[in-house]
């Protein structure tokens, strides 16, 4: 009797631990899959991929030329600090101005002739920016 118990009691324990098989086999991906590069008159459009989540990251077409350029390429993965379109509201006597609803805003104006807009049926609800992108050159 006090055999069997022995053996209950540690299969019990044996049950109740994590497999480091889960943990140890899933890799965190080094950052921003880049998917696609568009251009919109003086924008350009990068979509990225991390995870399972697309952004729609919108940087001007100024760039660096030269060898200060390390210009990015669809397909590679690039550490980027991305900034929300939809965070950074404008203020009006430090009042942020944000719609009710962030569907509501389908479009954002980046000159007189550029209109960009979020792409819902892809999963995009907001655009972003980033200080670590000049053009297509990657600054890091």
């Amino acid at each position: 009797m006090k055999i069997l118990l022995c053996i209950y009691s540690v299969l019990a324990l044996l049950s109740c631990s994590t497999p480091k098989g889960i943990t140890q086999g899933q890799k965190e991906e080094p950052g921003y899959l880049i998917k696609k590069l568009k251009s919109k008159n003086s924008w350009h459009i990068i979509y990225a991929q991390k995870q399972d989540s697309l952004y729609k990251i919108v940087v001007g077409k100024e760039g660096l030329s030269g060898d200060n350029c390390k210009k990015i390429v669809v397909g590679k993965y690039y550490d980027l600090e991305l900034k929300s379109r939809r965070d950074n509201a404008p203020e009006i006597n430090g009042v942020k101005l944000k719609p009710v609803n962030y569907l509501d805003v389908e479009c954002y104006s980046y000159d007189q002739e550029t209109e960009i807009c979020i792409e819902p049926k892809k999963g995009i609800y907001d655009l972003y920016y980033t200080d670590d992108l000049k053009g297509l050159c990657y600054l890091k």
